[in-house]
């Protein structure tokens, strides 16, 4: 009995045992925390340099005390190497690399450096642009996210019309592959489910193109106004900024217009083939042309009023795209609805009908 009892004692002490307390483990490194990498960042870094510059620094002492307040991240990796006099375009890695920020703060002190504009007015101009340009761009993804959620939704109507048919009863994919109509109903449904998903992805990106990674027209614009508030005359100007672009039909443009102008065309016909993005340039060639007006000024206020803009513009496309995208749900879309969800579930409820009808006869 003794003996029986002991096994039974011994298990139930290990039962009501606590379990041993595992050591915790021995605490790891933390990484240091990476600096998220934005256009406010990046407008954060170039006004700080602006500030540093303005105080009677050199460029690359600057570039090196900015560097010493940043955390690690590609932001520090590019001030340290700015410091040691490499070009920001060439040494940004990471989201920087090639990216639209880092172009124009490239460009900007390349045109400080051939004009002599002062450095920190520039920068200072160039993040107060950048800033607007990322508000512009916030209002532009809040302004379509609505028009593309809607296209989402829309495209799953098709397969939404199966499971409805399944809740009422019937069984439509059985039929949709089980029978020569209803197989040809199911490649029906599909293909218009397909035109109607090349449809609306066709509008949204007519709509809402991508951007390219290049320096803006309205910082061209400001960059323009720099090197015109250095002393020289807009050919010079022109020619000294157009260089510092990357290669696009921006600088082709520039180029064009400084070697026009060189040779005494009228402001009229030497900006007649500027982009549409650098109109203002022309119009405001022909107002200092014909009045004297500063240049400068009025390219910085048409520069403003572009980004200023924008989100009004992508107001009114995103509203334009609401309606557009009616067309591709009702021609495309519903139908294949219906012949993928409504028209295999009637057919399946009256087979089964009809089967259970001519059986009780």
């Amino acid at each position: 009995m003794i003996l029986a009892a002991l096994p039974l004692a011994l298990l139930l002490a290990w039962v009501l045992a606590a379990p041993p307390v595992p050591a915790p483990p021995p605490p790891r490194a933390r990484r240091p925390r990476r600096l998220a990498v934005g256009p406010l960042e990046v407008a954060r870094l170039i006004e700080q340099l602006a500030t540093v510059i303005s105080s009677g620094s050199g460029i690359r002492p600057a570039w090196a005390a900015v560097a010493r307040t940043l955390p690690d991240g590609d932001l520090r990796d590019l001030a340290r190497a700015a410091a040691a006099g490499s070009d920001p375009r060439r040494s940004a890695a990471g989201p920087l690399h090639d990216s639209q920020m880092v172009s124009s703060l490239g460009a900007a002190l390349t045109v400080c450096e051939r004009t002599g504009a002062p450095t920190a007015a520039m920068l200072q101009t160039l993040a107060e642009a950048l800033r607007d340009l990322h508000d512009a761009a916030q209002a532009r993804r809040s302004a379509f996210a609505g028009p593309r959620s809607t296209a989402r939704i829309l495209l799953v109507l098709p397969v939404a019309g199966l499971g409805l048919g399944m809740l009422l009863g019937g069984d439509p994919l059985r039929l949709l592959t089980s029978s020569g109509a209803g197989r040809l109903l199911g490649l029906t449904g599909i293909a218009l489910t397909l035109l109607g998903w090349w449809w609306m992805r066709r509008l949204i990106h007519r709509a809402d193109p991508p951007r390219p990674s290049r320096v803006d027209p309205s910082v061209v614009l400001e960059l323009i106004a720099g090197a015109l508030e250095s002393g020289l005359p807009l050919s010079r100007a022109v020619a000294a900024v157009a260089p510092s672009l990357p290669a696009g039909s921006d600088a082709a443009a520039l180029a064009r217009l400084s070697t026009a102008l060189e040779a005494g065309v009228p402001a009229s016909l030497a900006t007649a083939g500027l982009p549409p993005g650098l109109a203002a340039l022309g119009d405001s060639a022909l107002l200092a042309e014909t009045t004297g007006a500063d240049l400068a000024r009025v390219l910085r206020s048409a520069a403003r009023d572009a980004r200023r803009g924008r989100a009004r513009d992508a107001e009114v496309l995103a509203a334009q795209l609401a309606v557009r995208l009616v067309l591709p749900t009702g021609l495309t879309l519903l139908p294949a609805f219906v012949v993928l969800g409504i028209i295999p579930t009637v057919m399946s409820l009256l087979g089964g009908t009809l089967s259970l009808a001519s059986g009780g006869g």
